[in-house]
């Protein structure tokens, strides 16, 4: 798939069908190209089940809480940078986090719920060397928004020697075996919304 701000994407196209948002982040192409087989793997799910499904695909960026409110689940994808989840995805959950809470006003802090309440998402981390600690911080924001993951996390390495040039360098792709885990989460996550 190639670069697109905003990839709208039908199968079997249906104004009721269930909407999947896929928010996702890549400086390299390494996350992108997961984000493609989290993608793939959910569309051939819906197929597979001769069932409706809209993916919404958001460069983190873009993505807006009206996009998150309006999903029925979700697929998170982005690089770790530094130990952490990389600056724009950070950036998304940040900006649209507290607007996936109701707040039942003069009631306190103890009276907010999330409008997200179980729905399921699905993540891949894409590192260098190591990617877990944006594995936790992503898992930590998801499990405040009361989301429901389906499934283990996926934290793809690229195994290259942790310099600057292949740090920086573009046109990473992730490994076929890795973009097949890919492809199976993003059908879970598909599957789970449409059982």
């Amino acid at each position: 798939m190639l670069f697109a701000k905003r990839a709208f994407t039908t199968v079997a196209s249906s104004f009721s069908a269930p909407r999947l948002l896929l928010v996702y982040h890549s400086r390299t192409g390494f996350a992108s190209s997961m984000a493609d087989a989290l993608e793939l793997g959910a569309r051939e799910a819906a197929e597979a089940m001769e069932c409706s499904l809209f993916v919404d695909r958001v460069a983190a960026s873009n993505a807006t809480s009206k996009d998150v409110l309006g999903a029925d689940g979700y697929l998170f994808c982005a690089p770790e940078n530094l130990a952490t989840v990389s600056g724009e995805m950070k950036e998304f959950f940040d900006r649209c986090y507290y607007d996936c809470f109701e707040w039942e006003k003069g009631k306190g802090d103890a009276d907010e719920t999330s409008a997200l309440l179980g729905r399921p998402y699905g993540l891949a981390i894409a590192g260098g060397s190591d990617g877990e600690g944006a594995r936790r911080q992503v898992e930590r924001i998801c499990t405040g928004w009361r989301l429901r993951n389906v499934s283990d996390s996926i934290v793809e390495r690229n195994g290259l020697a942790q310099t600057a040039e292949n740090i920086l360098a573009h046109g990473k792709r992730c490994s076929p075996e890795a973009a097949e885990r890919c492809k199976q989460l993003g059908g879970l996550v598909a599957a789970t919304m449409l059982l």
